[in-house]
């Protein structure tokens, strides 16, 4: 009994240590999609702030016609969007496994910000799922391309919608 007591509080002190080194139980791995040819979404250009209409699997489509406005029923915002190298030089692509290194490694940084609010219309920022969109090889290739958003088909973009599936409201970045 003695010894269950002392397992219970060594977990408890670890628990606090944690907290307070900076540990925060929300996503510390986001999902990684790939968007162009060959990828999981044949198309996204969705830009930051955005909100839009549509399944966020392998398989799925973001164009224009997903478009929704946030403060209604909407499946998924862009929170964030950066392009790691810029559209206009000519480098080659720095490997799929690089991209979505590079695009989990952003998209935890920037969930984990006060760049997005703790709440929104009652769901939780726990509550959220957080996808980064990386371009696939033959989009990054082509930055010009219709596959990518208009700042770019080198775009990665982080994209929250909610864990249950169910629909957002409202916005969770703060623009």
């Amino acid at each position: 009994m003695l010894a269950a007591g002392a397992v219970v509080l060594a977990l408890l002190l670890l628990l606090v240590g944690a907290m307070l080194g900076g540990y925060r139980p929300f996503v510390a791995q986001p999902d990684v999609l790939t968007f162009g040819a060959d990828g999981d979404l044949e198309q996204f250009v969705l830009f930051d702030g955005q909100c839009a209409r549509g399944e966020l699997t392998s398989g799925g489509t973001f164009g224009p016609e997903a478009d929704a406005p946030c403060g209604e029923a909407h499946d998924v915002e862009v929170v964030a969007a950066r392009a790691p190298i810029d559209q206009g030089r000519p480098v080659s692509y720095p490997g799929e496994a690089a991209m979505r290194d590079y695009g989990r490694a952003y998209c935890a940084l920037f969930v984990d910000s006060d760049l997005l609010v703790p709440t929104s219309s009652g769901v939780e920022r726990e509550d959220l799922r957080v996808t980064a969109i990386v371009p696939s090889q033959a989009a990054f290739a082509d930055p010009r391309s219709t596959a990518g958003s208009a700042a770019g088909a080198r775009q990665v973009s982080c994209v929250v919608s909610r864990d249950d599936g169910e629909q957002l409201t409202d916005r969770f970045s703060v623009i």
